[in-house]
């Protein structure tokens, strides 16, 4: 069904796709998608789609917390960019939904170059399809530590019901338009389970030995 309502979305979203995507080439006549190699389920990887927010041949930054690194008024970043990535950007991942490759809901998928450093707990996040969105987005993963983005992915896998899933899809598209504080409402709640505590401690000392190297 995910699939489905995916392609549908595709195809009721097309003249927007087609507006986005004259904005892009029209900005500087580059590429309108990114491809980036990502891990998915398992750890397989696979390409995913988004529209290209950056200028080309920009190499990512990446802080020794292993997030990606893009700051307010980065010049690597295109206008139109500056537009698209309120979350625009990731519209192109419905064809990723309809191949299979990932979910409406899930964990965000890492880079491969992460697996090497993933422990017992943190793989339990590759059980299941990665997703547009999840529980740890619409916290605005962006803000906080990679540890605990991971605590809060793991959870939502485990705790995974119909309706935790209708609230992930009913935050993301006001987190989209900017009512933030819903997000920081629910990370409040969540970061009193002793569960999500337990998680982030775990996930944190896995992550150690990567920390060192980096």
């Amino acid at each position: 069904m995910g699939r489905l309502f995916a392609l549908l979305a595709l195809i009721a979203l097309a003249p927007a796709h087609l507006a986005i995507a004259a904005l892009i080439w029209l900005d500087d006549r580059g590429p309108v998608f990114h491809l980036a190699h990502r891990a998915g389920r398992g750890g397989r990887s696979f390409v995913m789609f988004k529209y290209r927010s950056m200028r080309t041949a920009s190499a990512p930054l990446i802080d020794a917390g292993f997030k990606t690194v893009v700051e307010p008024g980065d010049a690597r970043v295109t206008r139109a960019g500056r537009i698209l990535r309120c979350g625009l950007d990731e519209l192109p991942q419905l064809i990723n939904i309809v191949r299979g490759e990932m979910a409406w809901i899930g964990p965000r998928p890492d880079e491969p170059w992460m697996l090497p450093y993933y422990g017992p707990a943190i793989r339990e996040r590759l059980s299941t399809a990665p997703g547009v969105t999840g529980l740890a987005q619409v916290c605005d993963s962006r803000r906080l530590p990679t540890p605990l983005v991971y605590a809060l992915e793991i959870w939502g896998v485990r705790r995974r019901s119909t309706s935790l899933t209708l609230r992930i899809l009913a935050i993301t598209p006001l987190f989209v338009l900017g009512r933030r504080s819903i997000g920081r409402n629910l990370l409040g709640r969540l970061l009193a389970d002793p569960e999500v505590a337990g998680l982030e401690k775990e996930c944190r000392r896995e992550l150690e030995p990567a920390r060192a190297i980096s």
